[in-house]
């Protein structure tokens, strides 16, 4: 068999069918090479061995190709950094077979040959999981003395309380590279073909001509996020929603005097000055912000609060408001406003407790690790968006209700 001919083939049908994907796969180089087992990527290209691919249905080695895309388009290999590789390749298998199955029947209905191989890391994952999360969840189920080095093991409660208990071959097909120049952990040197900035911007460009067909190929999620422009640090971007909201307003009820001789009514400044009375910070109480994150936080709000001479409100929350601190000036009253409540998570609460308490925020934070659930629009009050700032915890990815909160940003990563 004519393993290079069938590639081809294979990128042509995406190319026609998936065009998303096959502007992609058209501009990876696809690399033979008898002697590793199977298949791999280093990020910015693939290789395979021939005669494994050729043992196969084309539908398993469609399967196996678009595994090792799928770890490029999510910069598997790049995002690493120092990280355990055998634990890291776990979870991003997990995640990329967990897509693929999702897009299985759609590539069939195509008629693009597509089918579930015999070995590899098939398990469930949660729909908002990511490969950083599952691999923190793997660390310790992999940190027990049955935990060999040749495997990788799960540890799942079921809804009955008992341990399910999976165990994989540890995988092997990410050549990871600690820094450009370095050898990688084949003992190669050979940097990607793309680069990690060359394929972000192909991936950029992919999902710009192809809009209509993004959504028919289920991109996914974890792509949109990776490719999202970098946001705005929240302290800067918290900063200048301040500084708007004092800015002296210019006014036509008081004209510039200097100008009237010269029949020019200009606008002038007001008598008195606009300025930022309160700031709302309503702080999701469910656990995920830690205690040095949440200290941060709060010095940043005080600094604030000093600067611009206005009052906070803290208010934390989970499935309803809980905990409210109001006309906080004092670093005192400050630090020592913590949540006393903490359960499930659903952010309509906030809005609900707005309305209710009709509380009318010049500037208001929403700071969350992001799973809070779907917007109620009976609910969300959208007048509220062009006042705030969501400040996400963790590299969740941003959805349409998202943006619709307002303008988003993230809480800096803890040095370690």
């Amino acid at each position: 068999m004519d393993v290079e001919k069938e590639i081809t083939k294979f990128k042509m049908d995406l190319l026609r069918k998936m065009p998303f994907y096959g502007d992609i796969v058209m501009n990876l180089p696809f690399v033979p090479n008898k002697k590793i087992p199977t298949a791999r990527t280093n990020g910015g290209m693939i290789e395979y061995n021939p005669d494994f691919l050729g043992s196969m249905s084309a539908g398993k080695r469609n399967f196996i190709l678009m595994h090792e895309v799928f770890h490029v388009l999510l910069f598997h290999c790049s995002r690493k950094n120092e990280r355990h590789p055998r634990i890291w390749n776990a979870a991003a298998d997990m995640i990329v077979n967990a897509m693929l199955l999702e897009r299985l029947s759609f590539m069939n209905e195509n008629r693009i040959a597509f089918e579930k191989p015999d070995s590899g890391i098939f398990t469930s994952v949660g729909a908002w999981d990511t490969t950083e999360n599952l691999y923190n969840k793997l660390l310790l189920d992999n940190s027990t003395p049955q935990s060999g080095p040749d495997t990788v093991r799960r540890c799942v409660k079921t809804w009955r309380g008992t341990l399910n208990e999976e165990i994989w071959p540890a995988p092997s097909d990410l050549i990871l590279v600690a820094a450009p120049g370095e050898e990688s952990d084949d003992g190669s040197s050979s940097p990607p073909a793309l680069s990690p900035e060359a394929l972000l911007e192909l991936i950029r460009e992919s999902a710009s001509r192809n809009r209509s067909d993004t959504a028919s190929c289920m991109v996914p999620r974890e792509i949109y996020r990776l490719t999202e422009r970098k946001t705005v640090n929240w302290k800067t971007l918290l900063r200048e929603f301040c500084e708007a909201e004092r800015s002296d307003e210019s006014s036509y009820t008081t004209p510039e005097r200097k100008y009237i001789h010269m029949d020019l009514i200009l606008p002038g400044y007001g008598m008195t000055e606009e300025r930022l009375e309160e700031i709302w910070a309503f702080v999701d109480s469910s656990g995920s912000i830690s205690k040095t994150q949440m200290e941060e936080f709060l010095s940043e709000l005080y600094r604030l609060v000093r600067e611009f001479k206005c009052r906070l409100n803290i208010c934390y929350w989970d499935t309803s408001v809980t905990d409210v601190y109001k006309n906080l000036t004092k670093e005192a009253d400050v630090f020592d406003s913590i949540p006393l409540h903490s359960g499930g998570t659903d952010i309509n609460c906030v809005y609900r407790w707005i309305r209710e308490n009709r509380a009318d925020p010049d500037v208001m934070l929403i700071l969350t690790d992001g799973y809070f659930g779907r917007l109620n629009p009976q609910v969300f009050k959208p007048s509220l968006a062009k006042k705030t700032i969501l400040v996400l915890n963790g590299e969740i990815a941003i959805d349409d209700d998202m943006k619709r909160i307002g303008k988003i940003t993230r809480l800096e990563k803890q040095k370690s």
